[in-house]
């Protein structure tokens, strides 16, 4: 039997058969959900993005949920990853965190999970749903775990470091809406990031 006979329908040549493809649709998938949420995008969007055909989105991903899944742990690990980068960096945390801030509305996407996940919940297995809330959880505790540390280190007062983290991921999730709403920009996303950080850093208090 030839390798084209031998192929289940949809492989592609095997020439295209190698983790590129699959890393290149996985990429492609993560900005189309992040853009317009799960319930709005089609495999077929998906699969212009990618610049492949369907039947090789299908090949190497079965379904649309399972590929939602996978591309939302891999956006997960990588903002995971960079936000790690960035807090470890040198510097006061103060200046880390505006970086951190700035290079996150810089993203040309949602930062609101709840519009990604729209639709998702009713047809994700629960296995999936559980892994996706464990990846966001372990992206907060990279925040708070260093939220932490420099309060040991009294350069913070002391708090509650899971609520702080979450209550700057929710601040950053509003400024991410502020940015589009204001035509977005880098001088816009340099004072929002401003904005984000002293809120979380001095609160409302006159000084």
């Amino acid at each position: 039997m030839s390798n084209a006979q031998s192929r289940r329908p949809g492989r592609p040549p095997l020439v295209e058969v190698d983790e590129p493809t699959a890393q290149k649709i996985l990429r492609a998938a993560a900005h189309c959900f992040m853009e317009d949420g799960y319930a709005a995008v089609s495999m077929d969007q998906i699969a212009a993005r990618a610049g492949v055909t369907k039947a090789v989105v299908y090949y190497y991903y079965r379904s649309k949920t399972g590929l939602f899944h996978q591309a939302m742990l891999f956006v997960m690990q990588m903002s995971r990853e960079r936000t790690r980068s960035i807090l470890r960096g040198p510097g006061p945390l103060r200046d880390r965190l505006l970086q951190l801030t700035r290079t996150r509305l810089g993203i040309d996407a949602t930062l609101d999970m709840n519009h990604i996940m729209r639709g998702s919940q009713a047809v994700l297995k629960a296995e999936q749903l559980k892994d996706l809330r464990e990846a966001e959880e372990r992206l907060i505790q990279v925040i708070a775990d260093e939220f932490q540390a420099e309060a040991e280190r009294g350069h913070l007062r002391a708090i509650d470091a899971p609520f702080a983290a979450r209550a700057y991921l929710a601040t950053l999730a509003m400024a991410k809406l502020e940015v589009e709403r204001r035509g977005g920009g880098e001088d816009v996303i340099e004072w929002l990031a401003s904005q984000v950080v002293d809120l979380l850093w001095s609160g409302i208090e006159p000084r």
